[in-house]
């Protein structure tokens, strides 16, 4: 949402019901609406109010129109693997600014471009993975927030950097502006004069939920709040008999893994260390508790973890590359998923699952709790950025959830060269979690959703809460599902005296 410069116009972007984005402009004057382009987003207008730049809602490609919505170009589109994103102008609207972004074997890159309005003098005023917010607040002047390295990494400072509104490069050196701890900047503006920023000290909280489900899961009954903690929590698999979920929780600095059952209110630390443990799962025998491991603060050394649920010294199973989890964003769209992951059924031959990214496709291998990795068992050219998957019961195919706002398409891909099977759970677009058999998370104008699907694609609605869910995790017996929600509670705050141009 932005004003023209005059304050008689609005220009508006985004999601819109049945399943639409586009770009409307609304006159304060006489209360009026027009449609300047479907399939859009991230409008912004230039200082003279003559051109819209934005981004395309399908290919992600940043374009140019005039602002009645005419003369529309592509101004630069994404290499293979990057997203773009953030277009906006700088103020001698001369220049269109963007960010950058590419995640390739855990390592994330983050870069802020800028380039004339014929899409040519690229040039780069900034690059850092720990970026999280920008305000072009002056003319030739940059405040942005940097993450804290760990452990502190859910703070950000805000930092400032100079540059050349003609060339777009930059003048000099970042200098830090802040050193506080405890603040998460978001939304950052300056006022006209410079004297005072306002911004928004954001703060996301994940929590393990658990309901019960009834009627062969198309209902979800009593669903509530399992950890009570306020530390991140993150729900993983359960124990055979469906009493008990695993979860990794940062609740003593680094992430252990954790289980508790639905009736109790304290948790049982299950492994706890330095490092960094993810996603624990249980073992197909019931035997070991599985989940990845990283060293704390570091995108190498991962490897595959088993610890004997009798008690005992975790051991390795095998080395991992990439980096687990997701790069988050305040919109679940532009949030990007991590890899490697792995999944472990209770039936079938094959038990347990590792998925690794290589050349945009994803690469499922089969691999024994003891004996390591063993053979491939299917590659299939999907975005993994955007892709969320699950391993069936019986570990014969997984089903895989490609985040779309168009589409509601579910994959099942079965190991033994069989041909896949596609599935619509429209109206639910912008899947952001599969697991079978089958629960979905949805994203859309429609609101946050748990669904029940089958395998026709027929959706019951079981949940619709307030806030974003990440994961789900149904108990193997089906009489519970745990999910992952992300609370997001946000405070506006102002900096008086703030350090003037």
């Amino acid at each position: 949402m932005e004003w023209s410069q005059d304050g008689t116009k609005l220009l508006v972007s985004g999601p819109v019901a049945q399943e639409k984005q586009g770009i409307w402009v609304i006159s304060v004057i006489g209360a009026t609406l027009k449609k300047l382009r479907d399939d859009a987003h991230d409008a912004s207008l230039s200082p003279d109010g003559s051109q819209i730049v934005f981004r395309d809602s399908v290919k992600q490609d940043i374009w140019l129109m005039s602002a009645d919505g005419g003369q529309a170009r592509m101004l630069t589109k994404p290499d293979a693997g990057y997203h773009l994103f953030w277009p906006t102008w700088f103020r001698n609207g001369k220049r269109i600014a963007y960010g950058k972004f590419h995640l390739e074997n855990g390592e994330a890159t983050l870069a802020v471009e800028s380039r004339d309005l014929n899409g040519g003098n690229l040039a780069v005023l900034l690059s850092n993975p720990r970026l999280s917010d920008i305000s072009w607040a002056q003319e030739g002047r940059l405040i942005y927030a940097l993450s804290e390295p760990p452990p502190n990494q859910y703070d950000s400072n805000l930092w400032e950097l100079r540059y050349d509104e003609e060339t777009g490069k930059p003048r000099g050196t970042p200098r830090q502006l802040t050193d506080w701890t405890g603040f998460s900047f978001a939304n950052t503006e300056l006022t006209a004069d410079g004297s005072r920023l306002v911004f928004l000290n954001r703060k996301g909280q994940s929590d393990v939920y658990v309901g019960e489900l009834a009627n062969g899961g198309d209902e979800l009954k009593n669903p509530q709040r399992l950890t009570l903690d306020d530390r991140l929590d993150w729900p993983g698999g359960w124990t055979a008999d469906g009493k008990t979920v695993f979860f990794y929780s940062d609740r003593n600095g680094s992430f252990d893994v954790y289980k508790q059952s639905a009736s109790e209110r304290n948790a049982e630390a299950v492994v706890t260390g330095p490092e960094e443990k993810w996603a624990p799962q249980i073992s197909p025998d019931g035997k070991w508790v599985l989940y990845m491991q990283w060293p704390k603060g570091s995108t190498t050394g991962g490897k595959l973890m088993r610890a004997p649920l009798s008690g005992g010294p975790p051991e390795s199973v095998m080395e991992l590359k990439g980096r687990p989890g997701v790069i988050t964003s305040s919109d679940p769209g532009d949030t990007v998923a991590g890899f490697p992951s792995f999944r472990c059924a209770p039936h079938g031959s094959i038990g347990c699952v590792l998925a690794e990214e290589a050349d945009k496709q994803l690469v499922f291998t089969a691999f024994d709790p003891v004996q390591g990795r063993k053979s491939e068992l299917v590659k299939v050219p999907v975005d993994p950025d955007f892709t969320r998957w699950d391993l069936s019961p019986d570990s014969s195919r997984v089903a895989l959830a490609v985040f779309d706002y168009k589409a509601a398409d579910v994959q099942i891909v079965p190991f033994n060269g069989g041909a896949p099977q596609k599935l619509s759970a429209l109206p639910w677009t912008e899947l952001f979690a599969v697991a079978w058999a089958l629960f979905l998370a949805s994203y859309s104008s429609r609101g946050t959703a748990i669904l029940h699907t089958d395998l026709s694609g027929k959706s019951k609605l079981l949940f619709k809460p307030s806030w974003d869910i990440f994961t789900l995790e149904p108990s193997p017996d089906g009489h519970y599902l745990a999910f992952g929600p992300v609370i997001t509670n946000a405070n506006a705050w102002t900096i008086a005296s703030f350090p003037r141009k």
